[in-house]
């Protein structure tokens, strides 16, 4: 058997109607300044003092670290989707998250969704509410960080 006769594309020989790369250049420019205007008032909403968010990332790498199981809406995750979960509600929150304290209360505590709090059980220790474990995580760092400067 022979194969089928190949077939030359029906603008063989005809310029290509492809754009110069000047303008894929222009277009790409115009795509990323778009991205960038809808995106800049949540980059923008996330500023927050440097301590506070020094505090925020502590809490965050606490909750990444911990060896625990979160629950969330009866469902355990590990650590890293926990942290994952709440630096995404943290990013949503933007502007009404100022201090760690607004991030334990409004976005590391309960579930937006059906109200239920979070709850943290780690091994050989009963389940505690994650804003009271976090809480307790904070005072610690505040601790540790009385002396030192913003």
């Amino acid at each position: 058997m022979n194969p089928p006769p190949r077939v030359p594309p029906l603008n063989a020989g005809e310029p290509t109607s492809a754009p110069r790369p000047r303008t894929r250049r222009k277009g790409a420019f115009a795509v990323l300044a778009v991205v960038l205007f809808l995106f800049a008032p949540f980059v923008s909403a996330a500023t927050r003092p440097k301590a506070e968010q020094d505090k925020i990332d502590f809490l965050i790498q606490e909750i990444r670290s911990s060896p625990g199981v979160f629950v969330r809406n009866g469902q355990e995750y590990d650590g890293k989707k926990a942290a994952a979960h709440v630096k995404g509600k943290l990013f949503i929150a933007g502007r009404r998250v100022q201090t760690a304290e607004d991030f334990i209360r409004g976005v590391a505590s309960r579930s937006e969704e059906s109200g239920k709090p979070y709850t943290l059980r780690s091994p050989g220790e009963p389940e505690v509410p994650l804003g009271g474990w976090l809480s307790r995580r904070l005072v610690a760092y505040e601790r540790a960080h009385a002396g030192t400067k913003p």
